[in-house]
């Protein structure tokens, strides 16, 4: 990722006339009508998202007439895929001429390899969005999307069997994404532009028929046209009301989801079961992804949460649903990935995904898992992943996978879990297997990483310090808590 810092820009060519003798009035009264109804924005930093399309374009032209009534600061964003080559420096060069021309700073953004799918694409463009957001302390991230947008998403929504929650479509504000023109159509913001004498940027791939949306927009939309000429109005006030009759259960599901989530994960026993269970997942796929998932989709999720042993992953619009036993876990985007192997040191503690591992130093924890080295091998120990067809060191040796199975490690810890090496060969692995026998040697203490919180793994046991009772097996003798 390439990311140009804020700043503002003298671009020759840039238009000097000032846009607020040029707009239509009715449309900036509507716009300002519709952020004030919704209360979209608090005074202060706003991040702008514009690509250079004439939605984008009129979404910045009215916001800056607007500015000053609504104490907004206005801080240009575009974002550049990396799949028009040609034509990305000259809808950079547009931004930064239009951010010119209201007297806002810009910031630039480039995906460091074009991105593959629509997912990717919007991903990446948000990653960048939210980051330019923190870094200007941003009250909300406005985009341009219009009333024609919402009723091709409540279509898409509708098509793909989504219920009530995909009927409500897109909201005015929601998780810091401002939409302060859902309230007027792509008509109007061609009028701002044209009032304004701004040509904006064309996408060609906005009439691609291999893109679902653009199917509706140009195919679908004007057949419902033709028996109302004013259905996407109609299809908004729908949204609106399904919105309005959806808040109520969403509050509840948003309360059982929060009752049952710790971390990055979803204690899946603590949701309930049925529609309850289904709805609750359905909103953490839509939080963690912004997608809202189909029936079909919401049925493969629930299914893959219904299984109790073992660990099992499925890919749903958006990202991926691994599934831990007990657990679930939304991951979008690149797993994460282990550090490398390193030599341990005498008289020296390291971090190594999160773990704390000091051979012969001060400062590991009171609870850390303990071995001794002998002399003999002080020179030859060291910490790395898991390997495929690892064993325990000694004759019929375990496979690491059974054990790390048998202790009901979660997937996504796995490949980050420590494996203490001795002359290449497996000789410990912490909080899973019985320290090597002897009593002397020099001390090899190994700290869990502060991300388990009071969760303790063992080959025999799982225990959780915040329950009374704990799902138990005896465990072997000598094997840690």
């Amino acid at each position: 990722m390439v990311e140009q810092p804020s700043h503002n820009r003298q671009v020759r060519g840039s238009d000097p006339h000032p846009s607020h003798q040029l707009i239509p009035s009715a449309i900036r009264a509507s716009v300002r009508d519709y952020v004030r109804a919704h209360q979209i924005f608090k005074p202060g930093p706003v991040v702008v998202a514009v690509s250079g399309g004439a939605d984008s374009t009129a979404l910045l032209l009215l916001l800056a007439e607007l500015a000053d009534e609504l104490g907004l600061v206005l801080h240009v964003a575009h974002f550049d895929h990396g799949t028009r080559p040609r034509q990305s420096a000259e809808d950079a060069e547009f931004a930064a001429r239009l951010a010119n021309r209201v007297g806002a700073p810009i910031r630039v953004g480039r995906a460091a390899r074009p991105t593959k799918s629509e997912d990717d694409a919007r991903r990446a463009r948000y990653a960048f969005l939210r980051r330019a957001a923190g870094e200007i302390g941003a009250t909300a991230i406005a985009t341009g999307h219009t009333r024609d947008d919402q009723a091709e998403t409540v279509l898409l929504h509708l098509a793909r069997g989504s219920g009530v929650a995909g009927l409500g479509g897109m909201r005015p504000l929601r998780d810091g994404i401002a939409r302060p023109l859902l309230g007027i159509g792509r008509a109007e913001t061609a009028a701002v532009c044209r009032a304004a004498r701004v040509r904006p940027r064309s996408d060609p791939t906005n009439r691609a028929l291999a893109y679902a949306r653009n199917r509706v927009r140009h195919r679908v939309l004007p057949e419902l046209a033709k028996i109302n000429p004013r259905v996407r109005e109609a299809i908004a006030r729908l949204a609106d009301t399904a919105a309005a009759l959806g808040a109520h259960e969403e509050r509840q599901l948003a309360e059982t989801l929060a009752r049952a989530t710790r971390g990055e994960t979803i204690a899946l026993a603590e949701l309930g079961e049925g529609e309850l269970r289904a709805g609750a997942l359905a909103l953490a796929w839509t939080r963690a992804t912004g997608r809202v998932l189909g029936a079909r989709q919401r049925q493969a999720l629930e299914r893959l949460a219904s299984a109790g042993e073992g660990s099992r992953a499925i890919d749903l619009p958006g990202g991926r649903a691994v599934r831990e036993y007990q657990t679930l876990r939304i991951a979008v985007g690149e797993e994460p990935t282990s550090d490398a192997a390193r030599s341990l040191e005498p008289g020296r503690e390291i971090a190594w995904n999160g773990w704390r591992v000091a051979l012969d130093a001060d400062g590991a924890d009171a609870g850390a898992h303990v071995a001794r080295v002998p002399d003999a091998l002080v020179s030859t120990i060291a910490v790395r992943p898991r390997r495929p067809g690892d064993r325990l060191n000694g004759p019929g040796g375990r496979k690491l996978q059974d054990v790390f199975t048998d202790a009901k490690i979660p997937v996504s810890e796995r490949a980050r879990w420590p494996v203490i090496t001795s002359a290449k060969a497996v000789w410990w692995v912490p909080a899973l297997t019985p320290p090597p026998a002897g009593r002397r040697g020099i001390r090899l203490a190994v700290a869990v990483p502060a991300r388990f919180g009071n969760v303790r793994w063992s080959a025999g046991v799982r225990q959780v310090a915040s329950k009374k009772e704990a799902v138990t097996t005896p465990p072997q003798r000598g094997s840690p808590s």
